[in-house]
């Protein structure tokens, strides 16, 4: 057995190789560091190569264009707006706030990270571009689902105007649904260092992919070490998740507009506008109330079948991996114990 392991890496063997396999156990135990450094890349690039195959048929929409810069996303401004309104009705009604710092904490996250994204789309690095991307696109959707389930256009019973109110039941769900979930895990990866070192690691090394990553054996196996646990499963849920979302990203920001628009129209309509102009105002309401309704429906229901359909997909995949699986040629430090 190795005198040596990098830190990590029994965890790494419990949680994604076949342990019962004998072959597998003996070499897994047996080799020394370089050949343990090779093991995880090879896994990470399996692992992450299933998860590319589904990024090309799932809609960004603009995001991946603003490089890195979270802020330079369509309508970002009006998306701050939302999480404000989104935050100061739950606490008008005294709902838990958890949902929307966790939406809260995630912008700040990937704002104060700008460098180190834009620098992975500077040097063309895939793994951060598309950990950058999936990422916003959950910020942006988690917003959007919020607005979809928690919130309510309710005619007023005195007047002709809607009120704007939250769906306690609906918020109390939301912590357990799939991006509020992923959102929390990046967040708390984020506050332990976990993303920027694992970023670092990619950008100073130029990592185009994860095939052959020697640089500093221990410190390059730690690194993707971290990249294992604490980014792949974050990227794998979001991106099986979106393969599967029947929702357009201007959908999603579709309904965030009309939630501005109907608090803009509230804000007009108030006791010292003219009749004919609350009349008018009242008609608008109604009109987005309408369209508002469709588009929550229909975030509603595809949030809801493609978490059940990404969850079965990544059941079937999360398969323990036996060493033929995760490499061609037999570790040469494994020798011993085969012969």
């Amino acid at each position: 057995m190795t005198q040596f392991k990098i830190a990590g890496f029994d965890q790494v063997i419990t949680e994604y190789f076949d342990i019962a396999h004998h072959e597998t156990r003996k070499i897994l135990l047996a080799i020394d560091e370089a050949d343990q450094n090779q093991i995880l890349t090879n896994l990470t690039s399996k692992l992450y190569d299933n998860i590319v195959t589904k990024v090309d048929d799932i809609d960004f929409g603009t995001i991946p264009e603003s490089k890195g810069d979270i802020t330079k996303i369509e309508n970002y401004d009006k998306l701050k707006e939302c999480v404000q309104i989104i935050h100061d009705l739950l606490v008008e009604y005294k709902q838990d706030l958890a949902p929307i710092q966790t939406i809260e904490d995630a912008i700040r996250n990937v704002e104060s990270r700008r460098e180190l994204f834009e620098k992975g789309f500077r040097h063309n690095i895939e793994f951060i571009m598309v950990t950058y991307c999936s990422v916003t696109l959950a910020i942006v959707s988690s917003v959007s689902f919020m607005i979809a389930s928690c919130i309510e256009f309710i005619k007023s019973p005195k007047e002709e105007t809607f009120d704007v109110i939250i769906d306690r039941a609906a918020v109390k769900r939301t912590n357990q649904n799939l991006l509020f979930n992923n959102l929390s895990k990046f967040n708390k990866a984020c506050n332990k260092n976990q993303i920027d070192s694992s970023l670092e690691f990619l950008t100073k090394n130029n990592v185009k992919n994860f095939t052959g990553v020697d640089i500093g054996v221990i410190a390059g196996g730690m690194a993707i070490i971290g990249i294992l646990f604490n980014i792949i499963p974050i990227m794998r849920e979001l991106i099986f998740f979106f393969y599967y979302s029947r929702v357009r990203v201007s959908d999603y920001f579709d309904i965030q507009a009309d939630l501005l628009q109907m608090n803009a129209y509230n804000v007009e309509n108030n006791e010292t506008v003219d009749k004919e102009k609350r009349d008018s105002i009242s008609k608008k309401q109604y009109k987005i109330a309408d369209i508002f309704r469709r588009i929550a429906n229909k975030i509603a229901i595809s949030n809801k079948e493609s978490e059940v359909k990404a969850t079965k997909d990544l059941q079937n995949e999360n398969k323990k991996y036996k060493i033929d699986d995760v490499t061609d040629t037999m570790p040469d430090s494994a020798s011993s114990v085969l012969f």
